[in-house]
This record gives C-alpha cells, structure tokens and sequence, in this order.
C-alpha cells in the first residue's frame, strides 16, 4: 500500500462564542504577528485595596451589594445571608452592550453570574450548583428557571459566559437572547430565550443563601462583540480575515516600539502618561476657527444627524459608511466620526525632554487635560563639544467617544 502524502494542512479551532479580539488575534497569528495589546471595557483584579475592603461599593466600580461582599488578598469574596432561597447580588456600574463575551476565575458553588442587568435587578442568572447549571430570569427577589442541567463540575474555574443577540426581523430589532456557560474552555449550556428590552445592560455576581464564593480576575474586553465565524482559508491573505473580523466596526490597529500591535476602538481611553507641569520648555497651541460642528453620517439603512455644542454657527460635514447598517450602529459611527475630526480643530506643540516610549495614538495627560498624540519627533543638538537630545510631541485634543 503506498503511502499518503499531503500538500497542505490547516487546522481550525472551531469553538463558538468567540469575542472580535480573540478573531483578531486568530487573523493576525496567521500574519505573523503574536504580540499583540488590547484595552479593556472592564478588568477588576480586585487587588486594589492592599487590606479588607468591607464595602465593596469603596472601590466605586460596584453597587446595590446584598449580602458581604468585601476584596481581600486579590479577590472579590461574596457570601450570603440566612434565606436559603434568595440570590445575594452585586453589579457592576459599567454597561456593556450586547453581545459579548466575559470572563473571570471562581471558587466555590451556589454561585451566578448576573447579565442583562438593571438598577431593579432585572436581568439573567448564568449559575452553577455543586450537581446543576442553569439559566434564569431574575426580577429583583424573583428567578425563575429557564433552564437547567445535571452538571457535577465543581470546585475551581475559568468561567466565559456569552451574550448574543440574535436578529431575525430587523437588523434594528435583538429577537432573542442566546447565553451559553463555559467552565475551562468545556461548554456546558446553552439557552435561548426571547428577549427583553426592559432589561438592562450592566453584569454582576451572585451567590446563593449562606454560601461563600470568591470571584477574581473579572474581564470584559473592549473589543467583546460576537464574531459569528472567524477563519483564513489556504491560500487566502490574513487581511482578509482581518477585515470580516473587523466587519461593520471601527477597529485601530498601530505597530508599536516593542513589537507588539496595539489593538482598540476610538472609546473612552484612560491616560498613558501625564506629563510634568516645568516638563515642556516651550508649548504652542492652534486652533481650527471653523471647526466642524455638524456632521451627517450616511449609513445602509439609516441617516444620522450629529451635533456638538459650540458658538459658530453650523459647520457642516458629510460621511458615508456602507457597514454601518443598524440605527445605533450608524449613530455610534457617526459620533465616533464626528469626534475624530473635531480633535484636529485643536492642536498642540510640546517641545520637552524626550520620553522613548511616547507612540503616536497614545494619550497623555497636559495641563489638566487629555491629548492624543499625533507625532513625536527627535532633535539631536550640539552645543559646543556636547550634545543633547529633545523632542517636539505633536498632540490634538482627546474627546471621549
């Protein structure tokens, strides 16, 4: 019998519930590129207090706490109260649209993860007991189970629990709800139920009775929408893949200094650096009179009006996007548009000692205020038989998205 010989082979990992970053990275280890630097929409390690926390509401991330939930060596720890038959809750002040992919370490049983929530604690219950999961509906004291399955998987985990929203009559109107519980990568339910606008969009902990749970490394990222396939065919260019992965958002991708690729999305950022008051030994500043202040976004289905206040009067300007096809996609676009051209109606010069690590597409902090970084140049000087080095950062201002 002659041997088989094979002239190409590739592997694909088809696990489903799979969030845009985790495509991007797949698409861009095809091209070679490994290291990569994502942002976060939430990341609580929950080692932020150095002692006990007794409030958890302390930290200014968590709220509306029933039951003790404190953070102590690194980890979020909740417990219960006397009532075996009531979930004791928290949640997060952050909402996160839908859909998205969570994750987060856990010990212990007779927990939940809380998704969809409101301020009146309506929302779903992912939970796991030491013999079942399941999937409930929670209105404030009341649950009520959609689901549930005979599970024996106890003890310590990494938990990812997805969110997707499906669409079937409009691509403006979320039909359904498809939730789906993973403990260390091995799926254990999933559930579809249809959904409810009167739910909210926060997420939380929970745990049942007197139990005790603790919960640590809580991530949600930037990039967390779910991506319905990602793949690189044989033969077939990672940009390619790269841009379905991409899709209908707007995605910024910058080669770093140390090899890695910055990944993230023109949103609300934190500062990298703030910058010394006596730093700059000279700063110039222009502004832009006419700056837009009215931008009309074209999208497939929709036309988007967005201001921003100002006394000039209205300066018009006109985009077009074909993939933004929902309302609030092309209302996002729109505003995200918007705010990158009215960041180059004010610049900024500062002319300083160099920091070697400053990139473009970084946001320092100035006087109070927010800039991103646009260019950074380096001047080597001689003076007499020595010389120096400077730089001039060019920065626009920073407005939120």
């Amino acid at each position: 019998m002659s041997p088989i010989k094979f002239k190409e082979w590739q592997c694909h990992d088809d696990r489903p519930e799979l969030a845009q970053e985790d495509s991007l990275k797949r698409a861009l280890a095809f091209a070679g590129i490994h290291y990569t630097s994502f942002l976060d929409w939430i990341l609580e390690a929950f080692d932020v207090a150095t002692s006990m926390v007794s409030d958890i509401s302390d930290l200014g991330d968590w709220e509306a706490e029933q039951g003790t939930w404190a953070t102590y060596g690194g980890v979020l720890h909740g417990t219960g109260g006397a009532d075996p038959n009531v979930w004791y809750k928290v949640r997060h002040t952050t909402e996160v649209e839908l859909g998205f992919v969570t994750t987060f370490d856990k010990t212990g049983n007779q927990g939940a993860f809380i998704v969809c929530c409101n301020d009146s604690y309506q929302g779903y219950l992912v939970w796991w007991a030491a013999t079942a999961v399941g999937i409930s509906d929670l209105d404030g004291a009341t649950v009520t189970t959609l689901t549930w399955l005979p599970c024996a998987y106890t003890g310590n985990a990494t938990v990812t629990v997805a969110v997707w929203p499906q669409r079937y009559s409009s691509i403006d109107v979320i039909d359904d709800l498809t939730i789906s519980l993973w403990f260390d990568d091995k799926l254990l339910i999933v559930y579809t139920t249809p959904y409810d606008e009167d739910k909210g969009k926060k997420v939380g902990f929970g745990v049942a009775g007197n139990s005790t749970l603790t919960f640590d490394d809580l991530r949600v990222p930037q990039l967390h929408q779910v991506v319905d396939w990602t793949s690189v065919d044989p033969g077939e260019v990672p940009a390619a893949s790269l841009s379905r992965t991409v899709g209908q958002d707007e995605v910024f991708l910058h080669g770093r200094y140390d090899g890695t690729v910055k990944v993230w999305r023109n949103t609300e950022t934190d500062s990298d650096w703030t910058v010394e008051a006596d730093r700059p030994v000279m700063t110039a500043e222009v502004r832009q009179i006419f700056s837009t202040s009215h931008l009309r976004l074209l999208g497939a289905l929709h036309e988007i009006d967005v201001f921003r206040d100002g006394t000039q009067g209205h300066i018009f300007g006109l985009g077009d996007d074909p993939n933004a096809l929902s309302e609030k996609g092309t209302y996002d676009r729109a505003v995200r548009k918007h705010l990158l051209i009215a960041e180059d109606g004010r610049r900024f010069q500062l002319y300083m000692a160099p920091n070697v690590v400053l990139e473009p597409e970084d946001i320092i902090t100035y006087g109070g205020e927010k800039w991103r970084v646009t260019s950074v140049s380096l001047r080597i000087r001689k003076q007499e038989a020595s010389y120096s080095l400077s730089s001039v950062v060019e920065v626009r201002q920073y407005l939120d998205a």
